[in-house]
């Protein structure tokens, strides 16, 4: 199976680095994406937002629930300590922003998508698991004493 073509995927190591960077008020740094089958981040909060278009798939956004409090809580302008029922709908957000300013990125090259609404799920031993066959890539990022991590996955049509 192919990889992820490189301009995709600097598009959406840039996209994510813009949003943190606007919305959250933090600097990520990029570590060395990972293409295929890689071992599912450790992870408790995960945003999906799917596209359809000349490609179609998903852009996945993972965290642990303290790195989600710390995200929330930075873009409501609170201490992490004090976000409650906020969460969801925060990474929720950064999850649909993410994608979003990914597809303006990729209009720019001819490929206009449409994004549906992001769904965030919350919980624990979980993974996500996608039936037909699909190509993927991983981003980790660092985000001051944490990480996160922003996948594409593109199906196959």
């Amino acid at each position: 199976m192919s990889q992820i073509p490189e301009d995709l995927l600097a598009q959406l190591i840039a996209s994510t680095q813009e949003v943190f960077k606007t919305m959250v008020f933090r600097e990520l740094g990029s570590l060395t994406p990972i293409q295929g089958e890689a071992l599912r981040p450790k992870s408790n909060v995960v945003g999906t937002v799917a596209f359809a278009g000349e490609r179609c798939g998903i852009v996945a956004f993972y965290s642990t629930t303290e790195t989600a409090k710390e995200i929330a809580g930075a873009m409501l302008g609170i201490p992490a300590a004090q976000v409650n029922g906020e969460m969801p709908d925060a990474i929720g957000e950064i999850t649909n922003m993410i994608a979003g300013t990914f597809r303006t990125k990729m209009a720019a090259f001819g490929q206009p998508w449409a994004i549906s609404i992001p769904t965030v799920t919350i919980g624990s031993d979980f993974y996500t698991k996608y039936v037909s066959d699909v190509r993927r890539v991983l981003c980790p990022f660092t985000m001051d004493d944490g990480e996160v991590f922003v996948e594409l996955i593109l199906t196959q049509h």
